[in-house]
């Protein structure tokens, strides 16, 4: 697909299966570098990658809306199910590695390096420091994140919040400069079994709204369609025991196990319509490793 892209200058891009890439996306490199794309992301129109020597690599089902910029010297690691609105700068100059399921609103800036005056005038604000954000943070949108900063698993920052350090997971954050809001907090505890109850809610619903079959098996759910070339399935499993004795039952399925929240990736028409119905704000599957 690189043949199709807009790329300047000596680098490479690797795009994932059913990756949709905007036309007039731009991959602009300075220095010999890669940028590899996963499956099932979307780039969206006007955004840019600038790359000054550090690899670029975006896992699988990651979206980056429109007119977003990244820079990379150091390098940018993505993980799988991220989303970032537009106009998004995610800035790679000192490191930039992202988890999980992170969410970033529109207008937010990730920065992981500084520079202003002159150093021979004796200016001593410039560096570059790596940034550190780990899986299911949620930057509510018009955030500025600065160089040097980790913030943990589930912290949440409210809208317009200025992050100038790091902070522990499940924190959430407001102000500028951002400081803690003790009392909010933005998750409850949740049992296997209401998990169990509500993905089972969920797939019904989504069986019903595309005309799937919905089979209730001893191992668990399994959703069928034939609507495309040949029979296609895709199960969930509430364990692994029960996940293993789905993938036995149905060899060629998209295999997703609750516990541990992973699936067997196949590429399959059903895999992208279901997983992708759910993983807005529903349940996020990843990867099995």
């Amino acid at each position: 697909m690189s043949a199709d892209l807009n790329i300047i200058g000596p680098g490479a891009v690797a795009i994932g299966k059913r990756t949709v890439i905007a036309p007039d996306v731009q991959f602009i490199f300075h220095k010999p570098s890669k940028i590899v794309i996963g499956d099932y992301c979307v780039i969206g129109s006007g955004t840019k990658f600038v790359c000054n020597g550090g690899d670029v690599n975006i896992g699988d089902w990651t979206s980056i809306h429109d007119r977003s910029l990244v820079l990379s010297t150091v390098g940018v690691d993505i993980g799988e199910h991220c989303w970032f609105g537009q106009h998004c700068i995610l800035d790679g100059s000192g490191g930039l590695t992202i988890g999980r399921g992170v969410r970033v609103g529109m207008y937010s800036q990730i920065w992981s390096h500084v520079a202003a005056g002159e150093q021979i005038e004796g200016c001593t604000l410039i560096g570059e420091r790596p940034v550190t954000i780990e899986d299911d943070v949620w930057l509510v949108g018009s955030c500025i994140v600065a160089s040097g900063v980790t913030l943990g698993k589930r912290l949440v920052a409210l809208i317009a919040s200025n992050i100038t350090k790091s902070w522990s997971e499940n924190t959430v954050l407001a102000g500028s400069p951002a400081m803690p809001k003790p009392n909010l907090s933005f998750y409850r505890p949740i049992t296997q079994q209401e998990k169990w109850e509500k993905l089972s809610t969920w797939l019904d619903e989504i069986a019903k709204a595309n005309n799937l079959q919905m089979q209730k098996t001893q191992f668990g759910i399994v959703l069928s369609s034939s609507k495309w070339q040949g029979v296609e399935h895709i199960g969930f499993a509430v364990d692994e025991n029960a996940a293993d004795q789905l993938a036995q039952a149905f060899p060629d399925s998209s295999v997703c196990n609750l516990e541990n929240k992973t699936y067997s990736k196949k590429l399959s028409n059903i895999e992208a319509l279901v997983l992708k119905s759910l993983a807005g704000n529903k349940a996020r599957f990843y990867q099995a490793k």
